[in-house]
């Protein structure tokens, strides 16, 4: 049996929900900074298919540093047209042959961000408002080694929390309403971002909500699309618990001056906004600063041994589990820590604080709570097919 370094301890400072300002956000699955965290996770996904059914096997990569360069367009009520088209930059690291077989790493990179934009964006055309080039290049052999060993590629550290706040539910829960089910009630795209503010217990969502300037004629249009928009959100939103709930949406439009968030294509990239992988929302699907976090840039990473990766989704995974299963742990944080070249499921350290739901942390619950981490540990490998099956988003 295995033994691993895992320390449980009980967390200490206010909980969450006691802190008199919490503040969460957002980027929807729009959001120029989403887009390349998407792009980079569908080449990731796609390199690895392909991998295994021409090769047999997983091979090295590392595709986080893809670059979106907005675009610009010329626009206003009842439509506009592009002047530039939005140009994605696609770097990282990969195997371009394996025993004497060439890996079409362009190809596969390139029709990648063309499949998610096309899958993600109902008015953004890759082939008419983008421009997508690839400087992939070959990854260092020691890394490719790493991969093929299944140890750890780097020294780096995992980190994530379950449950989310009441504010945390709001933030994240209201962005996928407005993608996944408001946008088919509205002329909205999806480069939605939601920040959430909490006052004690009075909560103010704010939120830029991009309108298609095809479909709206004036701005009597406007005004009435964005009110209506708003109070659906509103509805949405106050349903999560018993706290006040404001929502604002587009506050800084200027409508005596025409200045209104209308878009050609549902996203800002069009005109003025660029993005770049891990400047977004976390693996836990928001940006907490009230919480542990991790600075990796987790999407496009290999998830074969690339612990920036896989560690921030076992950490997610675990901590879930560990309230789940034990029900006297009201929260958790998991924090798991690789050493280069080291074995997955026995990283340098493995820590859990955990938060009794009354009272101190007894042994029992030491125990069990040292058991679902040791447990996912073990397990470590299943996080790299639940990654390549898509099961769930990383950002």
């Amino acid at each position: 049996m295995t033994k691993r370094n895992i320390v449980v301890a009980e967390a200490t400072g206010q909980y969450i929900e006691d802190l008199p300002v919490e503040i969460v956000e957002r980027k929807g699955i729009g959001h120029p900074d989403s887009l390349c965290d998407g792009i980079a996770e569908r080449i990731s996904v796609e390199y690895s298919r392909w991998c295994r059914e021409n090769l047999g096997t997983l091979l090295h990569h590392n595709f986080d540093k893809v670059q979106l360069v907005a675009g610009e367009v010329e626009i206003g009520y009842g439509g506009g047209h592009l002047i530039r088209p939005i140009r994605i930059q696609i770097a990282g690291r990969g195997t371009p042959t394996y025993q004497g077989r060439k890996v079409p790493l362009d190809a596969i990179a390139i029709e990648a961000a063309r499949r998610h934009v096309r899958e993600t964006m109902r008015h953004l055309d890759p082939d008419r408002h983008m421009v997508i080039d690839s400087f992939v290049g070959r990854g260092a052999e020691e890394l490719a080694y790493v991969v093929d060993n299944v140890t750890a590629n780097d020294t780096s550290f995992g980190v994530s929390h379950w449950p989310r706040s009441g504010l945390e539910r709001a933030v994240y829960e209201t962005s996928r309403y407005i993608n996944f089910q408001l946008i088919d009630q509205f002329p909205i795209g999806e480069d939605v971002k939601v920040m959430g503010a909490r006052r004690g217990d009075e909560m103010v969502l704010t939120i830029a909500l991009p309108f298609l300037a095809e479909q709206i004629g004036d701005t009597a249009e406007y005004l009435e699309a964005r009110r209506a928009a708003q109070d659906a959100i509103q509805t949405f939103a106050q349903e999560f618990d018993g706290r006040q709930v404001t929502v604002m949406v587009n506050t800084a439009d200027d409508v005596g001056s025409g200045a209104v968030y209308l878009t050609l294509t549902g996203t800002s990239a069009e005109m003025g906004d660029d993005g770049a992988v891990g400047r977004g929302n976390r693996v836990n699907g928001l940006i907490a600063p009230f919480r542990a976090t991790s600075l990796e840039a987790a999407c496009g990473k290999n998830p074969i041994s690339h612990v920036g990766k896989v560690y921030n989704v076992l950490a997610m995974l675990a901590a879930q589990d560990i309230v789940e299963r034990i029900p006297t742990v009201k929260e958790a944080t998991v924090y798991l820590l690789s050493q280069i070249g080291a074995p997955l499921d026995q990283p340098l350290v493995a820590t859990a604080t955990v938060r009794p739901a009354s009272g101190s942390l007894t042994p029992s619950v030491r125990a069990d709570v040292q058991a679902v981490l040791d447990e996912h540990l073990a397990q470590v490998h299943q996080v790299r097919e639940r990654i390549l099956g898509r099961e769930f988003p990383l950002f």
